[in-house]
Order: C-alpha cells, then sequence, then structure tokens
C-alpha cells in the first residue's frame, strides 16, 4: 500500500488539513507542520518511516525536488482561494481599480488568467526562487505603484518595512483537497508501477537467458541474475551505467537503430567472455514512443566440448579459426552491413557462400563466423580448390578409400576432417562436377559417398565457401551444378573492394605506412597528391597488394617527401597493364598526350628545365608539378 505524508508551512493549516481527511476518508501516514530550513531532513525521516509521496506546498515543496528524490505533490492555491484574496487586497486598499502585486513560488500558483477583468483590478505577479529575492521584487513593485501586496510571512514583514500595504497567503479546504486527490492519482501509478517492478523481476530471475533492460540513452535500467553472473556483478553496480561501456562488444550503431526506431528488432551473434551468444533486441514503446529497449542473449550451446587433446589436435594441424569480428576493421557503411549480415549468418548452421576479390577479407569473415557459431569448438579447415589438381579433388576432399580408420588424417579427406567444425572452400566454382554433386549430397544428407558402391558415411560439416566471380555465370556455361549453387546461395555475402571502400583504403594506407616506416627506420611523409594519387589506384589485390606496395614505397624511397609521380611512377613499374601485340603477351606502358611532350623536350634540352618551360609557355614550378604527377624524372641532372 502506497503510503502520502502532507508536510505544512503553518500552523493554522493543520486543522484544515485534518478535517479534509476526515471528509475524504483517506488515511494519510505523516502529517506534520514543519519549519522550511527542516523541510529536507524532515522529508526523509517521513521516508524512513515508509512514506513513498509527499505533498508539500511552495519553497519546502522546492526543496525537497531539489535535494531528494522523493515524488512531491505540490499543493497550489486553488482559484477560489486567489479570488477571495484580491477581493480583500481591493477593500483594503479602498480604490476602485487597485493595482495588486503578488508575490510566490511558481509551483504554488494556479492559473490565473482572466482575474484582472474578473476583480477590476490590475495585477503584477512576481515568481521567486529564493526567499531572499522577496525585499528587492518589493521595492521595484513599490516605485511601479503598487497599492497592496499578496504573499507569505517573509513578504508581510518586509512590505511592513516599507509601509506598503499587505494580505497573508491563507488556504481553504479546496488546495489541500486537490493537492490530496493528486497524491491518489500518483500512488495508483506507484502501486501499478510496483507490480510491473514485481512482475518484471519475476520474469528476468526465472529467465534462462539472459536480459538487460535500457533506456532510450541506452543506459541500464536493469539486468538478470544471469547477466550479473556472467559480469561478476550486481545490478546496483552496473544500472545508470551506458551499455557500450558494460559490453563493448554490443554494436552501438544497433542498439542505435533500435532506439530511433529505424529497425523495429535485432538478432545477433556476439563473443563474451570466450562465449557464443544469440543477442536480440526489440524497442519498448510507450504512446508511440520508444523509450527503451529489451536486450537477450540467448547461450549458443557449442556441438562439442572443446577438450585438451582436441585442442592440441586441431593446433598441431593447423585446424583452429584466430578472428573476430571484432577484429575486422572498417569504417565503410557497405562493409558493416556485411559484417552484420555475417553475424546473422552465425547464428545459422546452413551453407554460406562469400564472394570476394584477391585480398579482401573473405577468410577473416569465414574465421569470425565459425569462432561466432556453434562450431567454435569444433576444427575449421580451409582448403584452396585451385590448388588441386582435378583427379585429386575427390581424393583429397572426400578422402581415400578405406582410410576411415586411418592414424594420418590427410587420408580423411577434408570433410572428416572438418567434421563436428567448419570447411573453408577457396575458389568453389573450381571443383569438378563429380565433386560438386558429392558435396551436395554431402551438405544435404550429411553424409560423404566415396563411390557409389560403397555405404555412405556420416559427417557433421558447416560449409562455407568462396569464389571471386558470381557462380551465376558459371551456372549458365555448364561449369557448375544448379542445385548446389541455389543450395549455397541462400547465406551469401558480397565484400566490397578496397576501391569501393575509400575510408577503409586511407586507414590502410596509414596503417602500412608508418609499420614500414617504423620497420626500416625512415622518416618519410606523403604529400595531399601523393595521396589522391593512392586513393585513385586501381587496388585489385586489394590489402595483399597495397601493403606490398607500401613496403616497397618506404624500403626504396630516396627522398623525404613522397610524391604522386614517385607513386605513379612505382605503380606503372609494378603492375602494368599487359596487352596483345601480334598474338603476343607484352607489357603496355601508357603515358597522356602531355607527358610525352614532356619528356620529348627534356630530352631536346637535355634536361635543362628552364628552356622546357619557356618551350611550353609555362613556369618552372609548373613543369615540375607536372613532373611529379606524372613520374617524370631527367636523365641529365640539369635545371
Amino acid at each position: 500500500m502506497t503510503k502520502i505524508a502532507i508536510l505544512l508551512p503553518y500552523e493554522n493549516m493543520l486543522e484544515t488539513a485534518q478535517e479534509v481527511i476526515r471528509e475524504k476518508q483517506c488515511p494519510i501516514d505523516y502529517l506534520k507542520v514543519i519549519e522550511s530550513e527542516n523541510a529536507v531532513n524532515e522529508a526523509r525521516i517521513a521516508v524512513e518511516q515508509g512514506i513513498d509521496i509527499i505533498i508539500a506546498r511552495g519553497y519546502q515543496a522546492q526543496l525537497i525536488k531539489e535535494y531528494t528524490n522523493i515524488p512531491v505533490v505540490e499543493m497550489r492555491f486553488h482559484a477560489q482561494e486567489i479570488g477571495l484574496l484580491l477581493l480583500r487586497a481591493k477593500k483594503l486598499s479602498h480604490m476602485e481599480k487597485p493595482v495588486i502585486g503578488l508575490i510566490a513560488f511558481e509551483n504554488m500558483l494556479c492559473d490565473l488568467s482572466h482575474m484582472e477583468e474578473l476583480f477590476n483590478i490590475s495585477l503584477r505577479i512576481a515568481y521567486i526562487e529564493r526567499i531572499e529575492e522577496v525585499p528587492d521584487l518589493l521595492h521595484i513593485m513599490k516605485k511601479e505603484g503598487v497599492d497592496c501586496m499578496i504573499g507569505g510571512d517573509t513578504v508581510n514583514i518586509e512590505a511592513e518595512k516599507i509601509g506598503c500595504l499587505s494580505i497573508k497567503f491563507s488556504v481553504t479546504k479546496e488546495s489541500i483537497s486537490d493537492a490530496i486527490e493528486r497524491a491518489k492519482n500518483m500512488a495508483y501509478a506507484v502501486e501499478n508501477e510496483k507490480r510491473n517492478a514485481a512482475q518484471f523481476e519475476t520474469v528476468l530471475d526465472t529467465s534462462f537467458n539472459g536480459i538487460i533492460k535500457i533506456n532510450s540513452d541506452a543506459r541500464i535500467i536493469a539486468i538478470n541474475r544471469l547477466i550479473e553472473n556472467l559480469l561478476g556483478k550486481n545490478m546496483e553496480d552496473v544500472k545508470g551505467e551506458l551499455l557500450y561501456d558494460i559490453f563493448p562488444q554490443i554494436d552501438k550503431r544497433i542498439v542505435d537503430d533500435i532506439l530511433t526506431g529505424t529497425r523495429e528488432n535485432c538478432s545477433s551473434s556476439i563473443d563474451i567472455r570466450g562465449r557464443n551468444w544469440m543477442f536480440l533486441a526489440a524497442p519498448i514503446q510507450f504512446d508511440s514512443q520508444i523509450t527503451g529497449a529489451i536486450l537477450s542473449l540467448h547461450a549458443i550451446t557449442e556441438n562439442i566440448r572443446r577438450n585438451r587433446k582436441l585442442a592440441n589436435d586441431m593446433l598441431l594441424h593447423g585446424f583452429t579459426a584466430e578472428t573476430r569480428f571484432s577484429d575486422i576493421y572498417t569504417e565503410n557503411e557497405t562493409m558493416r552491413m556485411v559484417l552484420e549480415t555475417a553475424k546473422e549468418y552465425s547464428l545459422s548452421d546452413s551453407p554460406v557462400l562469400i564472394y570476394g576479390e584477391t585480398g579482401t577479407e573473405y577468410y577473416q569473415i569465414a574465421e569470425a563466423i565459425h569462432n561466432n557459431s556453434i562450431r567454435k569448438g569444433g576444427p575449421f579447415v580451409s582448403l584452396n580448390i585451385s590448388s588441386l589438381e582435378e583427379d585429386k579433388q575427390m581424393e583429397i576432399l572426400f578422402g581415400i578409400r578405406n582410410a576411415t580408420f586411418s592414424k594420418n588424417p590427410q587420408e580423411k579427406g577434408a570433410l572428416i576432417q572438418a567434421n563436428h567444425g567448419t570447411l573453408l572452400l577457396l575458389n568453389i566454382d573450381r571443383l569438378t562436377i563429380q565433386a560438386q554433386y558429392q558435396l551436395l549430397r554431402a551438405i544435404l544428407n550429411g553424409a560423404r559417398n566415396r563411390t557409389n558402391a560403397l555405404p555412405m558415411e556420416n559427417i557433421d560439416v558447416r560449409i562455407i565457401a568462396v569464389a571471386k566471380k558470381n557462380l551465376c555465370y558459371a551456372v549458365n556455361k555448364g561449369l557448375f551444378q544448379k542445385s548446389l549453387y541455389y543450395t549455397l546461395h541462400g547465406l551469401t555475402l558480397e565484400i566490397p573492394s578496397f576501391n569501393e571502400r575509400k575510408e577503409d583504403l586511407q586507414y590502410y594506407i596509414n596503417k602500412y605506412f608508418k609499420e614500414f616506416c617504423r620497420k626500416y627506420n625512415k622518416y618519410l611523409v606523403i604529400t595531399e597528391g601523393g595521396y589522391d594519387k593512392l586513393q585513385q589506384c586501381q587496388w585489385k589485390g586489394n590489402k595483399l597488394q597495397l601493403r606490398a606496395f607500401m613496403e616497397r614505397l618506404v624500403l626504396t624511397a630516396k627522398k623525404r617527401s613522397t610524391t604522386e609521380g614517385v607513386i605513379q611512377k612505382l605503380f606503372g613499374e609494378l603492375y602494368p597493364y599487359i596487352g596483345e601485340t601480334g598474338g603476343e603477351e607484352k607489357v603496355v606502358v601508357y603515358k597522356t598526350e602531355e607527358a610525352v611532350k614532356i619528356s620529348e623536350l627534356l630530352k631536346k634540352h637535355r634536361g635543362n628545365r628552364k628552356l622546357v618551360a619557356q618551350e611550353l609557355g609555362i613556369s618552372t614550378t609548373t613543369l615540375w608539378r607536372k613532373m611529379n604527377k606524372y613520374g617524370i624524372e631527367s636523365k641529365f641532372g640539369v635545371d
């Protein structure tokens, strides 16, 4: 039962309050007249005695609200009470249309619209925040011609000092009755909140899943016992903390989208303290407003428990996955969506098909999916199909005859090696039709068939396949089986190249440049034009190509400043365009007409840049910039 207290500023209000309580038959558990300086302490004493709501007036209500978290109902003057006071003030002034001043805390007054018309007066109202403001306000009002003042004890004392007529606030039953009614309504809401909180706590504590409740600012409101055990902290330790400070593994963008209504729900997978969890999120909506969200963590049970022998065996044969999603860097929105989708795929056990150019993060994403799945405790085996001769594919993928009980893991084939884990197949488009057929049977039936005559052997493997080009082209040419294509293509990821991810390209340019400057103890800088050129280059090998290029750039740098010309010249040397002339492949070096003209003039004038600039009608500075731009070097050493 919610308990209510009434704190009053004047003794003459006590009898009126008791009369209202008797008439309304409303049980008030705490009724007391107090001094304003004791308001905060008295409120705290009341709460210690079990009070849930306090009714107070004016300055006392303001102090209690400011210095405590106790729910307060503010006692306001009723319109009838204000009307009676105005009539008394008008009578005291002996004027037909007096100017009446009213000084009060804003939380004490009701709506005073039309009071001037009703009582034929001019009304001057001054709201205060501190009692100390009263003397100055009285002086101002007296200068403005106020005939009579209405206010509390302080107003009346100070008004007498300056010779101003005044009337003290008086209270009728209406304002006390109104405050009690509002307190009862608040009590009803508090009771409902308590019941809802109790029900929610019951749900929290009896749930087999971890539950987190957050507000609209992503701050934690409540957690259940499973989360407490997971964190090693009580709810009071994390209540009010920002979600991402306690759970840095949770993607901030996803939760922000839930809280802003951009998305209605989320399902993903995260790793917390070495264990995989299914992460679900949904908004809390009240009156069409999102007030927070409920997040739940469902433990993902691993297919097999990782024991020490199995772990050592996997490590010995290299059947482990190191990468987690948190290890994959990106600032690109498209790539972020790829990673978010990959986390969702981790919840499934179906095959995944990844499209990615050489040097993109397809291998790391495959490892991260494995590490975020129920197969985390099992082996992660990778096999590059393009490195296998066609007649060896069946043997290496499915194992040799009678090798089931062999102690040599290589004889068992990749599918058996990856049993209870994940098999990553790189360049899957290079599989023969026969191998594609057997792989399809392994996926659909959970079995491998070494030959059509021998019985099938059960296996439990998740397939992640990688291809550089869309398999649809191979299907249309009859090089890839349709059934396998549709089986693989359900869960598809397409990794954008570096040239489509300018933010990531810039990050890795800086990363590799700094890495090799430290390694080779060189202090180099890249010019603005140099950075522009690096962004314009076509990095078909993505991270692999970029890293190798940046090492060569730093290692062979002859000057401290690395310009666009140096970069273009080196890029052209390392990655020239190979064209076909007369049926033979030849390196084709392309130069613009301007670059060819400058090179010819430098040769003509034996490297004299002044003469070259004069003939071109440009300054030597402009010539120097163009030489840098096109990577043209003078072989004569003459300026």
